[in-house]
């Protein structure tokens, strides 16, 4: 149980108590007048209202004093039950005489930060969780959890109803609803006892009880690195160390919680008083404190790295992008370069410091690629000064600001710097060796000489290389703080037994990170039997998912329940295909992955855009929801109708009504749905719309509870999630004009396209009392323990994965070690973190094959070799028949086929990407409106142009290149992107290649030729149209020249694309006596390519066009998932 249910369940047993206090007993569920009236009856407190501002109040909305609350009884009369409500949660909780201000009391308030934005950062002060936790308790004791779902799922009462029974806002109620219906109700473990007193071995006391810094502790898995620093925090509290002097700063909000919670397990009144943060939550409070001092305003506000990036779009012409440019998405590398940006202010480097770095990278060059290199690394810097520049005017902060400019601050300003030293004269560091060097460099600020400084960590685990954090601050510790003593260990290990122990000892002395450390094999602790380490190798994927299948089930029976079960991967993608696949195999699996791809969740974002989009796109899936069940037949009538009356959705559900076509099923489901809708779209937003929607309107989470299955509780919290996060975006600036949803689907489109939705599959604590296996990535594993841990995928290009492209990467001299060097460090540490999560049973596992390409086995293994119970390279232990593979679903309504059939290859182009979209756009006709179509018009501005060339070029009308300039400017004022924030790149992009293009219409004795072509296939038939062919004849000799246009650089892919097999089979159709060149001219840098195509590969390129048209009329239309493509 954490603290958080503690205090839920301290509320329901003090509302079941007032209840059934006295003669007059109340059910469960009572008016917020009958609790409290009844709560003041059974305590003896007194409760007393004054007018705003009366002297009694000290400026509080509320407070408690000599058995007394007092409150402010100027506000509604709900809300001063809630606020005496939220004094006898301080009362109750043990809090003593505290006065509320508004800041503090919120009725609203949860528990639950989702890692968005500023919460990302910054966790509960000590102040704000004490108020936190009241109004977690107030609410529930109002309206307790357990009553609100009777009351919703078997009385059937809705929000408003309990809001007007209870005598509370509807807001409160929903809050309160959501986390009765949506969250799981799973059997977490029974809170440890509370005790002043804490066992340490002899490694663990002597690290605890140092009595002075600066001292650093190597604290390998399981050897009670967490315990030791609760004692360090008792033996200073023993020794007259008032706890606000205790700093203790460590690397995530989820680890300073969990340690906030160890402490107060031993000493809970001390755990309220020290401060435990994360380094960049520290940091946000100097300079919320201090900042004025560097120009910063009082209350900074904190820029995630989505709005970010919005910073920079807003700024791109002034960017002046070269290298970087792409017309087709002008914003594609900004994400990298931000990247860059965040990576120099892990290492404290100023843009200034970055410039300089790149200029001498230019200096030094001897090689194009080099001077590339550099003048990649002069284009970020300019972006970052830029960037930087914004940030400053502004008085805005991004997270790697946090840090840098907390440095700059205690740097220049030495008051500042002695009085936190004197504040914090104890500082504790967690998990060190997974901060950036700037938290290294804004630690020696803080800690000074380090006597009062104690850090552990372990450079075996260090896994987060990726987002900056470095070994530099434990390798360093002794340059950083001079005054440091020998490095102390924690020698043995509590959590695994031998056989696991010795497993990933096995792979210390090879871990690059252990170099030039001296290893102990630490004690085993553990001699209980039942150890296990196995090694299994499957055919296939399949095979390997039915054999981690068959494995769990057999430990359940032994004993380990599915919750002490994990599945632990490397990355996100094989997680999704393990997770799907054990998932057909009957296994419980806890896993939510992609929140936005979920279908419940999906479901609720369709009702999002047909509340705020007019083409009616969502009601598609609207339509399925199981209370409408609407035919699709009456869908596309009813979608038909609007286009062809030019009405928008959703009012167009009313003409339903009188459409004869439409079912009257579905007339009767079409008015429903509208009912359901009035008054929640135009201008409402989408914590407004989806809140009434599931807990007012409709009847959809009585519909799709699925009881406490695991599948249904993951459906709940997947939905309780995208609730919270709606709720988090209320404070979202919103461009006039622009409807809130509308505007919050455009920011979870951007969190898509940039990764930032991993942020959200961080499953809550919790939620983890649900019996199902676990299945993590190793990042997501770092700090869990279970009792049976598989970790499958080992093989090469998976584990260790294969480095992924820099984009922008960083300059000479500003990392102390090469991409190159850590890479494969961190792989290694990535290992060692997932086996030693294991306490009794560890299976390791490979498939001989993943898709249709066969995979060795990965290095790893060979490092652990002798500790296998089976050679590395040995047969498949795991094999299973291969079932048929299921094939796409008929449509209902399939097409006969007759006649061969014509399609436009561009729409052909659309199927090969993603069938389902084929089907939206030109089957339903609900084509994908993108945010961004700048390009889209760019392009058919230079098309129009040469169109306009190749005619008049006929008939002798254009013959100079003014006149082209002249078409371009009258084009681009009728179509152009005008306007635009990037119009100017544009404009300037598109006269270029219209030169280009133009300069290259006419080779000399050439003619136009025929450029419109029909092409026969075996399904049937396709239509296409040259961008440019020309015909050169001398004589009985004749050179057919056809050309495709191009508008970005010139790549190695493009030649392979299947369309120019239909420019091969098309060219030799019509002129089968010329000599044909396919051409790819690339307008952007007046390149062309000679395209070339072996018999193979013309039949295998028009196989896939044949393929699509087959599956097209067969009705196929299957997704083909694409990360980088759909969000987009």
């Amino acid at each position: 149980m954490s603290d958080w249910e503690r205090v839920r369940q301290l509320a329901r047993e003090f509302h079941a108590e007032v209840c059934n206090h006295g003669d007059e007993k109340c059910a469960l569920g009572a008016s917020a007048e009958v609790l409290l009236s009844k709560a003041l009856l059974m305590t003896g407190i007194r409760v007393k209202g004054y007018p705003p501002k009366h002297p009694q109040l000290r400026g509080a909305l509320a407070r408690f004093e000599r058995n007394t609350i007092l409150f402010d009884n100027s506000v509604e009369r709900w809300l001063t039950l809630y606020h005496q409500a939220h004094e006898f949660a301080h009362i109750r909780l043990g809090h003593g005489e505290k006065d509320c201000s508004s800041t503090d009391i919120d009725c609203e308030a949860a528990e639950d930060m989702l890692p968005l934005g500023v919460h990302r950062v910054e966790g509960y002060s000590p102040h704000e969780r004490l108020e936190c936790e009241a109004n977690v308790f107030a609410r529930e004791f109002l309206l307790p959890c357990d009553v609100l779902r009777r009351r919703f799922v078997d009385d059937g009462l809705n929000a408003q109803q309990i809001a007007n029974e209870i005598g509370v806002s509807i807001e409160m109620v929903i809050h309160q609803l959501a986390r009765a219906l949506l969250t799981p109700s799973g059997n977490p473990e029974n809170r440890k006892t509370a005790s002043g007193s804490l066992t340490l071995d002899e490694s663990q006391r002597n690290a605890a009880e140092a009595t002075e810094g600066p001292l650093l502790i190597d604290a390998g898995p399981g050897t009670g690195k967490t315990r030791t620093l609760v004692g360090r925090v008792l033996y200073l509290l023993k020794n007259n160390v008032s706890p606000e002097s205790i700093l203790v700063l460590t690397f995530s909000n989820k680890a300073a919680e969990e340690l906030r919670d160890r402490v107060g397990l031993v000493t809970l009144k001390a755990a309220q008083l020290i401060r435990v943060e994360t380094f960049h939550s520290f940091g946000l409070e100097l300079l919320r404190k201090y900042g004025a001092k560097i120009g910063l305003p009082g209350d900074p506000a904190i820029l995630d790295p989505v709005d970010a990036l919005f910073l920079l779009e807003k700024h791109l012409p002034q960017l002046n992008l070269d290298h970087y440019q792409n017309l087709y998405e002008p914003t594609l590398y900004l994400n990298d370069i931000l990247k860059a940006i965040s990576r120099a202010k892990d290492e404290n480097i100023s843009p200034e410091h970055y410039r300089k770095l790149a200029e001498g990278m230019l200096a030094v060059a001897t090689s194009p690629d080099q001077t590339t290199a550099a003048e990649k690394a002069l284009e970020v810097a300019h972006c970052y000064g830029i960037y930087q520049e914004h940030l400053r005017s502004a008085g805005l902060l991004d997270f790697g600001d946090l840090i840098c400019r907390s440095i700059e601050l205690l740097q220049k300003h030495t008051a500042v710097r002695e009085e936190v030293r004197r504040n914090y004269r104890h500082v504790l560091v967690d998990e060190y060796q997974d901060v950036n060097r700037a938290s290294g460099l804004l630690l020696r600020e803080v800690a000074g000489d380090g006597r009062g400084l104690w850090a552990v960590g372990d450079l075996r685990q260090s896994i987060h290389r990726w987002r900056g954090a470095t070994t530099a601050n434990m390798r360093k510790f002794a340059d950083d703080f001079p005054a440091a003593g020998e490095q102390m260990s924690l020698e043995s290990n509590y959590r695994s037994q031998p056989p696991v122990v010795e497993a990933f000892s096995e792979l210390v002395p090879h871990m690059s990170a252990a170099q030039g450390m001296s290893f102990t094999q630490w004690q085993q602790r553990r001699t209980d039997e039942g150890g296990l380490v196995k090694y299994e190798i499957a055919s296939d994927m399949r095979a390997e998912a039915y054999g981690i299948a068959r494995e769990i089930e057999q430990n359940y029976q032994a004993g380990i329940s599915h919750q002490e079960q994990a599945v632990i991967c490397r990355s996100h993608t094989s997680l999704a295909r393990i997770a799907g696949l054990l998932e057909r195999e009957g296994i419980p699996v806890f896993y939510l992955g992609d929140l936005f791809e979920r279908p419940e969740v999906r479901d609720m974002l369709s009702l999002l855009s047909f509340a705020c989009q007019p083409d009616g796109r969502g009601l598609v899936r609207i339509a399925r929801f199981r209370e409408y069940n609407i035919p699709l037949a009456d869908v596309l009538l009813l979608l038909k109708l609007a286009r062809e009356k030019s009405k928008p959705f959703p009012t167009v559900l009313r003409l339903a009504e009188t459409e004869e076509g439409i079912s009257p099923d579905g007339k009767e489901k079409m008015a429903l749905l509208a009912r359901q809708l009035d008054g929640l779209c135009h201008g409402r937003s989408a914590w407004k719309l989806l809140t009434r929607y599931l807990f007012v309107t409709s009847n959809y989470l009585r519909l799709i509870s699925d009881g406490e299955s695991v599948t249904g509780q993951q459906m709940r919290l997947a939905l309780y999630q995208l609730l919270q996060f709606a709720y988090s975006q209320l404070g979202r600036a919103v461009e006039d004009g622009v409807d809130p949803k509308l505007d919050l689907l455009r920011y979870i489109r951007r969190l898509e396209v940039y990764g930032e939705e991993k942020q959200l599959r961080q499953i809550p604590a919790w939620a983890e009392g649900v019996d199902a296996v676990r299945v993590m990535t190793i990042h997501a594993s770092k700090g869990l323990e279970f009792r049976a841990v598989f970790l499958p995928v080992l093989a090469k290009t998976y584990h260790p994965a294969k480095k992924g492209i820099q984009h922008c990467p960083p300059p000479t001299g500003m990392l102390n070690d090469s991409v190159d060097d850590w890479h494969l460090e961190e792989e290694e540490c990535l290992f060692f973190v997932a086996m030693s999560r294991a306490r009794d049973y560890l299976c390791l596992s490979r498939a001989l094959r993943y898709g249709k390409v066969n995979r060795s086995p990965s290095e790893l293994l060979s490092l652990i070799a002798r500790k296998l119970p089976r050679a590395v390279e040995s047969r498949a232990s795991w094999t299973i028949s291969n079932a048929t593979a299921e094939g796409g679903k008929e449509r209902a309504d399939g097409k006969v086929i007759g006649e061969k059939q014509a399609f436009d290859v561009q729409k052909l182009e659309v199927y090969l990407k993603c069938p389902r979209r084929y089907y939206y756009e030109f089957d339903l006709h609900l084509a994908g409106a993108r945010d961004d179509s700048a390009y889209v018009q760019f392009h058919r501005c230079v098309y129009e142009v040469l169109r306009r060339a190749r005619g008049e070029q006929e008939t002798g009308l254009m013959n100079d290149e003014e006149i082209a300039r002249t078409h371009l400017a009258e084009v681009w004022q009728m179509q152009g992107p005008v306007g635009h924030p990037y119009e100017i790149i544009y404009r300037d992009n598109a006269y270029e290649m219209v030169m280009n293009a133009f300069r290259r219409q006419r080779l000399p004795g050439a003619r136009a030729a025929q450029t419109e072509h029909e092409i026969s296939l075996n399904n049937g038939r396709i239509r296409l149209k040259f961008d440019y062919a020309e015909l050169i004849e001398n004589g009985s000799d004749a050179e057919l020249v056809v050309r495709r246009l191009r508008t970005g650089r010139p790549t190695k892919s493009e030649a392979e694309k299947p369309i120019y097999g239909l420019y091969q089979t098309a060219a030799q159709q019509a002129y089968p006596q010329a000599r044909r060149r396919v051409q790819i001219l690339y307008l952007s840098t007046d390149e062309t390519k000679d395209v070339e195509l072996t018999k193979q590969q013309l039949d295998n390129r028009l196989k896939k066009y044949d393929d699509a048209i087959a599956a097209i009329l067969r009705g196929n239309y299957d997704p083909t998932p694409d990360d980088r493509e759909c969000p987009r």
